[in-house]
């Protein structure tokens, strides 16, 4: 096997990083910040003839010498989506008797062959080191991998990220849950709905009822000069308000705890539960994350004058500490409970992802 893998790798040697236009020039050697314009996926036999090509190119040749040498393989698409920003890359993984070994030849830095004891802690290794490599623009950067099968040849490089939102998504990460309070007559098909999905779908009835609870913020608590002290507001009215007041995503997220409300916090909270269901949902889910517009993590304690919250906050906060603050004879019980705001693509987190969950 090793004598095969070497004999593929020095095949590897002789193609260089970039890609050549119509001129036989390596665009990026004119320019490093080159796009991708001028690229289309190039077919081994063309690779080996140009010797340029990038880890896409490069990777379905390595998909040709590893198939002729009869050695099983698979390959995947590492992508950080982060804002307009697309870093990507592809690599080759093959199993070695009881080790998975990453081949790599375009990603310089490690360039050669590394072995794992498992395919999960060879896809996490890539994934930490990929991200090590890039400076995020976003708090909030998710990056993906796929697996993914051979793709047509000549493809442009947006027909290329298209092809591999088709691929099997791998799902690696550690679960982090959160959970919304839904009422039990309530329809949550397609699943938890934001007050502009309200809005977008005409469902009047039930935006009106929503809304109630921010009329006296808007007109005396939030500072909104065009609202202040106004008798009567629209809908609209309503949606302005909470994207000026929110931000960008006001009317579109969807608030969630970190952790389930249960019995024993209070009477309130005895009462609720018998009109109320918990569902959660887990914010680590690749699939969701691809569905995430946003997360805002709050304010600690729900004001503005305290520290920001991040999401590490929320990872290391134990179930005790989340609830040491909680005062059920406060008319407003869940203000001092930490909780973060999430806009999802759609306006609305979809049924599939939500878990019911007991009270306890």
């Amino acid at each position: 096997m090793d004598n095969k893998v070497n004999e593929i790798m020095n095949i590897m040697e002789n193609i260089t990083y970039g890609f050549k236009n119509k001129n036989g020039d390596n665009i990026l050697d004119i320019d490093p910040d080159w796009n991708f314009d001028e690229y289309y996926l190039q077919t081994p036999d063309e690779l080996l003839r140009k010797k340029c090509g990038v880890c896409f190119d490069q990777v379905e040749l390595e998909r040709k010498l590893f198939k002729n040498k009869n050695i099983d393989f698979k390959t995947y698409f590492i992508c950080t989506y982060d804002g307009d920003m697309l870093p990507s890359h592809t690599f080759l993984v093959y199993q070695d008797k009881d080790k998975y070994c990453w081949f790599e030849h375009s990603w310089g830095r490690y360039r050669g062959i590394h072995k794992y004891n498992t395919n999960l802690e060879l896809l996490l290794d890539v994934k930490d080191k990929f991200r090590s490599e890039h400076t995020y623009v976003s708090g909030e950067a998710y990056t993906f991998i796929h697996e993914y099968s051979k793709p047509k040849s000549h493809i442009s490089c947006t027909e290329f990220y298209r092809y591999m939102e088709t691929q099997k998504l791998i799902k690696l990460n550690s679960p982090l849950y959160f959970y919304h309070l839904v009422n039990k007559d309530a329809n949550i098909n397609p699943g938890l709905i934001s007050l502009q999905y309200m809005y977008n779908k005409k469902m009047y009835d039930l935006f009106d009822k929503s809304v109630l609870k921010y009329k006296e913020r808007i007109i005396n608590d939030w500072n909104i000069n065009k609202y202040k002290g106004k008798e009567s507001l629209s809908r609209e009215d309503y949606i302005d308000a909470l994207n000026i007041f929110r931000g960008h995503h006001g009317s579109n997220y969807i608030y969630f705890f970190r952790y389930p409300l249960y019995k024993k916090l209070g009477s309130k909270i005895n009462e609720l539960s018998k009109y109320k269901d918990i569902y959660r949902i887990n914010i680590n889910d690749e699939e969701l994350q691809k569905r995430i517009l946003d997360i805002f993590y709050g304010f600690d304690m729900s004001n503005s004058d305290n520290k920001m919250l991040d999401k590490k906050y929320y990872e290391n906060v134990t179930k005790n500490e989340y609830f040491s603050n909680y005062d059920d004879n406060e008319e407003m019980n869940f203000s001092k409970l930490n909780h973060i705001a999430i806009s999802f693509s759609g306006c609305y987190c979809p049924k599939k992802f939500l878990e019911k969950v007991d009270f306890e």
